[in-house]
Parts: C-alpha cells; sequence; structure tokens
C-alpha cells in the first residue's frame, strides 16, 4: 500500500507541473490531437457513450471540433447517490475536443492546418493519439504505419508553431519595456533576467522538438510564459492505438519505442489501448452479462498464450483515459448530497472554500460565511447505511472550515452563507 500512495504523490505532482501554465477556471477541457485515421472521432465517441463525431474512413472528416463532455467515473459519487437515492443525481463531467487531424506542413497552413491549431490553442490539455495498428481498411495518411514517425511529424508542427509565437514574443516585450521608460522605438533596451532566462529556456526546448512544459522553470518564469500563448505548454497525455490482438496480450513492437521516446521528449503518461477492443466492447453496453463473457473471453486469449496476472485481465480503458484527463488538468470534485439531488462539483485542486462555493452561485462565494465539511472516507465509514451526516457527527468527523480551508478530493460540503439583505441560509 504505502509504494502504491508514493506513485499517486507522484503522478499529482507531476500532473501539478505539466499545469502550471493552464488557465485558472474549472470548466477545462482536454482535446484529441494526431494524425487523420488513428482513431480520433472513434474515441471521442466511446468518451461519450454516443456517436458524437462522425468516426469516417477519410483524413478530413472532422473539420469543425466536435465538443463532448463525458461523465466521470467515481465510485464515491455512485455510493452518495446510492445511499441518499435522490429524484436527481448530476455527476461530473470531462469537456474532451475532437480536432481534426493534423499533417506535416500544417504550422505552415498544408491540409487544414491553421484551423486545426487554433482548435489545439482553445483546449486545455492534449490527449495525443498514434496509431500503433496495422489494417487495409484504415489508410495511413503517411501510407505506413509507424507511430515514431508520426509522434515527430504532431511534435515537430506544435513545436513549428510555438517557435513562429515565440519570435514574436521577444520584439513584444522590447516594445512593452519602450513604453514603459518612454523610449523610442528605435532604442535598444534591457530585458529583465527573468524574461532572457524564460526565453532561452523556451527557445532550447522548442529547438529540440520537447514540449515547453516539460521544462524546469522558476515561478516567476511561470509567469511569463503563461502569457506566450504557446501550445506545447499544454499537459500531454499520450495514446496507444493497438490492434484487439496486442491490447490483450499487452505487448506490441512499438510500445517500448514510444516509451523511450516520450522519455527522450520530457516524460509523459503513456496509456496504451485499443478502439477495435473497446468498440466491440461498448458495442455490448445494453447487455452487462455480454460484456461480462466478451472480457472473459479476451483474458482467456491471454492465458491460452501463458499471459496470467492482474495485468493481463482485459478490461475496459474509457475510464482511465477520462480520470487521466481530469487529472492532468488538475481538476477534482466536491459533493452536494441531500434528499433532493446529489451533484459532483468540479473545482482545481488548490480551490479554497469561497471560490468553491461559488461554483454553485456566486452570492455563495460573495456572502460566505462557513463550510460544514465530512471526508467521503469519513461519511462512509460513520453514516452506519443512513442518509444522513447524524453518524460523523457522532464521531466528531463533520466540522466547521472557514475562508483559507483548501478543498480536498471528495468533500462532502454544506456552505453557509448571506447575502445583503439577505438571510443566512
Amino acid at each position: 500500500m504505502p509504494p502504491k500512495k508514493k506513485k499517486e504523490e507522484a503522478e499529482d505532482l507531476g500532473a501539478m507541473r505539466a499545469a502550471r501554465f493552464g488557465r485558472v477556471k474549472n470548466d477545462l477541457a482536454m482535446g484529441f490531437v494526431g494524425l487523420p485515421n488513428v482513431g480520433k472521432s472513434s474515441l471521442t465517441n466511446l468518451l461519450a457513450g454516443a456517436a458524437h463525431a462522425e468516426a469516417a474512413n477519410y483524413p478530413f472528416c472532422t473539420i469543425d471540433p466536435n465538443v463532448v463532455r463525458c461523465i466521470v467515473p467515481d465510485q464515491k459519487f455512485k455510493y452518495l447517490a446510492d445511499t441518499y437515492k435522490p429524484p436527481s443525481v448530476v455527476p461530473a463531467a470531462l469537456k474532451v475536443t475532437d480536432i481534426a487531424g493534423l499533417i506535416k506542413g500544417a504550422s505552415e497552413g498544408a491540409g487544414l492546418g491553421n484551423a486545426f491549431l487554433s482548435h489545439i490553442a482553445a483546449v486545455d490539455g492534449i490527449f495525443h493519439l498514434v496509431r500503433a495498428f496495422d489494417s487495409d481498411e484504415v489508410i495511413h495518411v503517411d501510407d505506413s504505419v509507424d507511430p515514431i514517425r508520426d509522434l515527430e511529424t504532431i511534435q515537430g508542427e506544435l513545436c513549428a508553431k510555438d517557435r513562429e509565437t515565440l519570435s514574436k514574443t521577444e520584439e513584444r516585450e522590447k516594445e512593452r519595456v519602450r513604453k514603459e521608460k518612454g523610449a523610442s522605438r528605435q532604442s535598444e533596451v534591457k530585458l529583465s533576467e527573468t524574461f532572457v532566462s524564460a526565453f532561452e529556456k523556451v527557445n532550447a526546448l522548442i529547438e529540440s522538438n520537447t514540449p515547453v512544459q516539460t521544462g524546469e522553470f522558476t515561478n516567476g518564469e511561470v509567469e511569463l510564459i503563461k502569457d506566450w500563448g504557446l501550445i506545447t505548454t499544454k499537459p500531454q497525455i499520450y495514446v496507444v492505438n493497438l490492434s484487439k490482438k496486442n491490447f490483450i496480450r499487452k505487448s506490441s513492437k512499438w510500445l517500448p519505442k514510444i516509451g523511450e521516446w516520450v522519455k527522450e521528449h520530457g516524460g509523459g503518461q503513456v496509456i496504451p489501448m485499443s478502439c477495435e477492443f473497446e468498440e466491440e466492447y461498448w458495442g455490448l453496453k445494453d447487455d452487462p452479462a455480454a460484456q461480462k463473457a466478451y472480457l472473459d473471453d479476451c483474458t482467456q486469449q491471454a492465458k491460452d498464450q501463458g499471459l496470467t496476472g492482474p495485468a493481463f485481465v482485459a478490461k475496459t480503458v474509457v475510464p482511465r483515459l477520462i480520470r487521466s484527463g481530469r487529472q492532468a488538468l488538475c481538476l477534482q470534485s466536491f459533493y452536494t448530497a441531500g434528499p433532493k439531488e446529489v451533484r459532483s462539483w468540479t473545482i482545481m485542486k488548490g480551490t479554497l472554500a469561497p471560490q468553491a462555493a461559488g461554483v454553485i452561485h456566486t452570492d455563495f462565494e460573495r456572502g460566505f460565511i462557513k463550510a460544514e465539511v465530512c471526508a467521503f472516507d469519513d461519511f462512509k465509514k460513520y453514516h452506519g447505511g443512513k442518509a444522513s451526516m447524524a453518524g460523523p457527527k457522532e464521531h466528531g468527523r463533520y466540522r466547521q472550515e472557514g475562508k483559507q480551508y483548501e478543498m480536498h478530493d471528495g468533500d462532502i460540503v454544506v456552505f453557509m452563507h448571506n447575502t445583503s439583505g439577505g438571510k443566512k441560509k
């Protein structure tokens, strides 16, 4: 157990580090990025649980980004809903954008590159999807399957766009300093050490085809870089689309090479999956027994090859993808629970109680008095099967918190507030 906790803490720290350049808001979005025909639309459909994108075998079938809201798998929320059994149940959702495929030269306008790159700039995190399966039925834009080449192509286009953006950043900063000092447009001005240091670090990363978000920066440098509008400051999760056969046996000649490439380009999370497997599994969603039989059959196929153990028990990767995207954006949930409704509310990690109250209603933040809080684990341990906080209160697990309280994932909360001329609620 301790090692697992350490791993989870390390992943949390990694996510916080990756998201440090992002916007501070609760409605953030992930976007699928990759070459045409790697499975972006198919996977978007799977995440949403419905055919929201036209998954056609044509390079530019997705021109306008398709935005879907994916229900976040959450056992804590499910437990609260099953306990309270209210008429209204509102889970958390992750917004995901299916962005049409990039091709080599997109940063210079090739294909539909400029429009697609603007769509990438509009999301907050990236699912970088690469194809590692062979199929005569699904054409590859470069006529052959080579995920390392594809990774280089996509990363190269993103860095090329950032290189273009960065080329204008230094002159813009000089103009700002000249204006601040009242100097002429032709005069040379000295830029701050923080700016010069940040600029040089970012330039070195981009020139090495490495995402800026993987670099080491001081807090001051981060604050500057946030305003530069760079695409590669966004958190990235690498998703590898395997054949069903390779997914079942958790092996492919490409996986070690992809892992090495990611490591050489700043590191990051790599998630192997198979659209073929997922589409067959979710195609049985109306028949739970058939779904179970399908998973059992896939697990047996692995056993027949001498592959046993937890790693070879077949299961869908869709919930993991949604949770990973949410984690990459540093989002978490708190709950409100009662006889009328159980709802999961989305906030960023590090959010204080008054700002969390404001997610429910701006009046709650403006008139914040206190938060009455119970950790989910304490509720589960002490509620005694009742849809009530009486048990946690009796055991001293229902507490009052003030304006400086930092919300934790899984908090069950009642906010006490007032508004000018209003009554305390």
